[in-house]
């Protein structure tokens, strides 16, 4: 049954997304309305950011449920993918009609809604830690918990962000058209939304809690595979962090940390797919490698930067275009810094993230040195053999030598 409506589902869910995408460029591009408060500066940049967001996930998810049908992860994606990229469309369309006035308010209440509810469904990222690689959880108790999560994740975001009175989550200057349940503000307080989604930062311990048990756990193939989720979850948070580092320096509207956390997090659902695939896994250690070195030393040439332009800034203050000078002068010192820096970062790395590549490197190395003046085929040819075994571990291994004639 599930492999029946696995292409269908996949088809359908890659479709929606794309099409949620094309609609929501045409429709800012053509009617380019200001945004309404409160929601959370989705500019045009963020809304490239938001639908290629939600493409990445639902085409990269519909490959996993043709691949890996039996895997929810697949399926969780498609559905995380198609509710950021109607959230887009959605935002959008109630831009647009909030615009018309009086004439476009219940559009721009029903479409709102609308927004509210497919952008919870994209919610479902957070599942995607506690069920990755697998498709469950890795044990009994966190399937437990899982199932337990599953059953109180929609009753909540039901009553707080769906049937509840009041301003609409991401819309506070628009009145809820299905408020007709409980009022939590005089319980929660004026902002029941906000309050509740701080309450998820709960579970950001609880995810990172479960994703080093599973590690712990994990064959070498496992571990392989969350490392390629973990990094790119990595990127995005660095990312969307300096956005709002960025932000708050500048005093900026949050857009940015929006455009980030679309941009990086697309590196999300390529990596899940990546892992699963197991297309290219074991280059990942590679990876951490390099983004560990160009990420240090892009923070220490920073610090140096900044260092040697307010020094020289004050000490060639009293020389005409001393300020230029300084900014040259800490320009060419980064500039002479980088190459030893980045070799003596990447050895120091290696030794911790790429240990079996800089073993295997330095062995051949070794081995070179020490072949390089002996004459002794047998000895030569024990050697070599000896070093590949130990590297690589083949099933079997030989050398054939071709014979001269003189």
């Amino acid at each position: 049954m599930i492999r029946r409506l696995a292409r269908p589902f996949a088809i359908v869910g890659s479709l929606i997304a794309l099409a949620a995408a094309i609609a929501a460029f045409i429709l800012r591009i053509g009617d380019p309305a200001p945004l309404l408060p409160g929601s959370f500066g989705f500019g045009p940049t963020a809304l490239v950011g938001m639908e290629l967001l939600g493409v990445t996930f639902a085409v990269v998810g519909a490959l996993l449920v043709v691949r890996r049908p039996g895997n929810a992860v697949g399926w969780c994606m498609v559905l995380i993918g198609d509710g950021y990229a109607l959230g887009g469309l959605g935002a959008a369309i109630t831009a647009s009609a909030a615009a018309d006035g009086p004439a476009g308010a219940a559009t721009a209440a029903l479409a709102g809604w609308f927004t509210v509810f497919v952008t919870t469904i994209g919610g479902l990222v957070f599942v995607l830690g506690f069920i990755f690689p697998t498709g469950r959880g890795h044990s009994p108790a966190w399937d437990r918990f899982i199932r337990l999560g599953a059953i109180w994740f929609p009753v909540i975001s039901l009553f707080t962000f769906l049937i509840r009175p009041g301003p609409l989550h991401l819309f506070s200057t628009i009145e809820n058209p299905f408020g007709i349940g409980p009022d939590l503000r005089p319980l929660l307080g004026a902002n029941v939304s906000q309050a509740i989604a701080a309450c998820s930062a709960i579970v950001v311990p609880v995810l990172a809690f479960s994703l080093v048990s599973r590690y712990r756990m994990a064959n070498t193939i496992g571990r392989q595979q969350l490392k390629w989720f973990v990094l790119a979850i990595f990127v995005t948070i660095v990312g969307v962090g300096a956005a709002a580092v960025g932000a708050v320096l500048t005093n900026e509207p949050p857009e940015a940390g929006l455009v980030v956390f679309g941009f990086a997090g697309s590196l999300v659902p390529v990596a899940i797919g990546i892992a699963i695939l197991r297309h290219g896994l074991y280059d990942i250690d590679r990876l951490i490698s390099r983004t560990v070195v160009y990420g240090a030393i892009t923070a220490v040439l920073a610090m140096v930067f900044g260092v040697a332009a307010l020094v020289l800034g004050v000490v060639l203050s009293t020389v005409g275009e001393g300020q230029t000078i300084a900014v040259a002068g800490s320009t060419l010192l980064v500039a002479a810094l980088f190459g030893p820096l980045r070799r003596r970062a990447q050895a120091i790395v290696d030794r911790r993230f790429d240990r079996a590549g800089y073993d295997a490197a330095l062995t051949v190395e070794t081995m070179t040195t020490r072949l390089r003046d002996d004459v002794d085929l047998r000895r030569v040819e024990a050697d070599v053999l000896g070093v590949v075994d130990r590297t690589f571990h083949p099933a079997s291994a030989g050398i054939w030598i071709r014979e001269t004639t003189r």
